[in-house]
């Protein structure tokens, strides 16, 4: 499989899992690194078992949240090489989830 079709599972703290793009997944630094296998010369044997496995566990973060934050990640992907241009859509979300995507996004510096 190439690189660019590797898919990513991020599964949430009540157990729903969010299949997405390696690619999409690394729009976040935080899954970007536990994704990588080489680091500054480290072997594989070193590397984080999310790398190896392409299988994210995020205990603290809710399905809901996660499902917003995979939209997010895809949107970031989507919209990177737009900068501050009028053609970016504002990202919407329910006011409601503001604290739990605020705590989830400084996590996953995102």
């Amino acid at each position: 499989m190439k690189d660019s079709d590797t898919l990513v599972k991020l599964t949430s703290g009540d157990g729903f899992d969010f299949i997405i793009s390696k690619h999409v997944a690394e729009q976040s630094p935080t899954l970007k690194n536990m994704l990588e296998i080489s680091r500054g010369g480290i072997s594989n044997d070193m590397a984080f078992t999310e790398a190896l496995t392409n299988h994210i566990r995020l205990p603290e973060i809710r399905g809901k949240t996660l499902e917003k934050v995979c939209q997010y990640l895809f949107y970031k992907y989507r919209f990177a090489d737009e900068g501050a241009s009028d053609r970016v859509p504002d990202f919407g979300f329910d006011i409601e989830m503001s604290l739990e995507l605020l705590m989830a996004a400084d996590y996953l510096d995102c």
